[in-house]
């Protein structure tokens, strides 16, 4: 257990959620043994695993650490810091991500119930603890601006008027960090201290709901940025389904990355999404079909080429059969022979195919080289199981591996369809934008034309916009077809026509399309688009209402001109005009 324990610990104090999570699920003793509240000591100022995972936000290690190990959010550490301490005290470049990552731990902090007490009433997370400078929850979450964990917190009862060492209440705090939003709250909740309503269980969990949700429009991802949502996605699947990483990742990669779709498919027929992605059912799997509840912590599928133990030592003790010769056991691919030692190191003992480690290692970097790398399968003829990446990281050289970490990047972005690469050579950034993921049709009425398509202009971060539909130049929100349509138009206009009333080809060809597609107010000559309706216009700049068809002052038309849709004097003008033409044309 020292080994896990001390990567765990590791990977607890840097804030990687993704290997913390791998560490523990792959480790039956360090699950069975492991204390939440337990302190690591004075080297570490007495944090516990809670006040790690609360520190960095480490939302899913948090409800394992509260709801499956029974851990208390109020231990202490050395400076009589809380886990609730912990969550509110961010540094000064925080995303929007890491802000509702925080206030949905505070959720599950505040939904935390310990065991009873002498007055009959279960323990609750102590939010008015002060540590040893004064500072309360409520203190560090207006210092660092977290306006969802400052709402909670007050309507949870947490003390407006308390102060710390230096005489500061939590909205002095604010006032003097310039967190004028949070300020302007507090304060309001201080007039009307005696008013405050607080909030009951069920409004706590829309407010997880509501703070687990993406607000982001769309954001520009450099490669680490790319690892890590990866990485965020994988243990989001993991939690919510309550399997492994791997497992998570094999069924992300055969849904496009889409938790929405894996959810979907898992809810229908969980055994059938894990044999279609190629994994053999978890025990969460089989429970969901059985109508059981799903296990907190299953144990690894056993149809994926796991990472082998330890292997013996070379030259130790061969494995003999009863009348004692020596058993031999043959490479699938070579037919070398295998050791038992190297059987135990190389061989696929999830599937039962054995192979040397130099057929592995071939197969594994051809794969790679070929580029197909996010969609390995054992190299056993017919064997549709998945080759774990671990495992593959381990046999192939460094470099092939570190080839394999990019196409998996890759591949990644490729499929999925809330992320792509920004189309300028050589920059090497990508874009999300969770809003894709919708594909919600506009609605409009039967036999009316349905609106116009538009699009989205993005920023990969290096400040090259483009086009989220048609990776070309941003033209947002004109759509795609419009305006290739449009650049047609303006392609076919000849320049040296146009170019006395303008000096630049596209201002000659503007001018051209409101010639065409508009007509001059009565009034005030503003250009004006008819697109349906009535012919019953009204200039928006000056407020004129007049007719569309004939241009003259809508008061003068009524039923017997025609009503809304026709014009009956638009005709009769134009006879008139006719009739005084020919009269006019008679004495000359």
């Amino acid at each position: 257990m020292g080994s896990a324990s001390s990567k765990f610990k590791k990977y607890l104090q840097h804030g990687d959620e993704f290997a913390a999570m791998q560490v523990f699920q792959s480790s039956p003793e360090l699950r069975s043994n492991l204390d939440p509240s337990a302190s690591y000591g004075e080297s570490h100022s007495h944090n516990t695993p809670l006040h790690y995972a609360a520190k960095h936000g480490m939302k899913h290690l948090l409800r394992t650490f509260l709801s499956d190990l029974g851990g208390n959010p109020n231990k202490k550490n050395a400076d009589d810091e809380t886990a609730v301490h912990c969550v509110c005290r961010v540094g000064q470049a925080k995303s929007p991500s890491a802000e509702d990552r925080r206030a949905a731990c505070i959720v599950m902090i505040l939904q935390w119930r310990g065991p009873l007490l002498q007055d009959g009433e279960k323990e609750r997370a102590q939010l008015n603890a002060q540590d040893k400078k004064g500072n309360t929850a409520l203190h560090y979450a207006s210092a660092s601006g977290l306006q969802k964990c400052v709402e909670l917190l007050v309507a949870q009862g947490a003390g407006l008027f308390l102060e710390n060492r230096d005489r500061l209440t939590p909205c002095d705090l604010a006032v003097r960090l310039a967190h004028h939003d949070v300020a302007t709250y507090l304060e309001s909740r201080m007039v009307f201290a005696d008013s405050c309503d607080g909030i009951n269980e069920s409004e706590l969990i829309g407010h997880e709901g509501e703070a687990e949700g993406d607000n982001e429009v769309y954001s520009g991802l450099r490669a680490q940025d790319l690892q890590e949502a990866k990485d965020q996605l994988l243990v989001e699947t993991a939690d919510m389904l309550h399997i492994p990483l791997f497992t998570a990742e094999a069924l992300l990669r055969d849904n496009e990355w889409s938790k929405a779709l894996l959810l979907e498919k898992w809810m229908t027929n969980a055994v059938q999404c894990c044999e279609e992605a190629g994994i053999a059912p978890p025990a969460s799997a089989l429970q969901l079909v059985a109508c059981s509840p799903p296990l907190l912590t299953p144990s690894p599928p056993s149809s994926i080429i796991t990472p082998p133990p330890p292997p013996h030592i070379p030259g130790g003790v061969v494995e003999q059969d009863e009348v004692g010769r020596d058993v031999k056991n043959l490479c699938e691919i070579c037919y070398g022979e295998m050791r038992s030692w190297e059987l135990q190191e190389h061989g696929g003992a999830s599937c039962k195919h054995q192979f040397c480690a130099t057929c592995w290692e071939s197969y594994l970097s051809l794969k790679i080289q070929e580029g197909g790398a996010h969609h390995i399968l054992c190299p056993a003829v017919r064997c549709n199981i998945l080759v774990d990446v671990d495992f593959i990281e381990k046999m192939v050289s460094p470099e092939i591996a570190r080839k394999y970490l990019q196409f998996d990047i890759q591949a990644f972005v490729e499929r999925n369809k809330t992320i792509k690469w920004c189309p300028l050579p050589g920059c090497g950034r990508a874009v999300k934008f969770p809003e894709a993921e919708l594909e919600t049709q506009p609605f409009y009425f039967p036999n009316t034309k349905p609106p116009p398509k538009t699009s989205h202009a993005v920023d990969c971060g290096n400040g090259h916009f483009f086009c989220w539909e048609c990776l070309g130049e941003a033209h947002s929100p004109s759509g795609c077809e419009q305006w290739v349509e449009w650049q047609s138009k303006v392609a076919e206009v000849k320049p040296e026509e146009l170019r006395i009333s303008s000096g630049e080809t596209e201002d000659a060809a503007n001018f051209l399309w409101l010639v065409t597609n508009s007509k001059p107010c009565p009034n005030c000559k503003s250009p004006i688009q008819k697109n349906e309706g009535c012919n019953h216009m009204k200039c928006s700049k000056c407020k004129f209402d007049f007719c569309w068809v004939c241009l003259e002052s809508w008061k003068k038309h009524s039923s017997a001109t025609g009503g809304y849709f026709r014009c009956n004097r638009f005709d009769a003008q134009s006879k008139a005009d006719e009739k005084l033409g020919v009269m006019l044309s008679e004495p000359q």
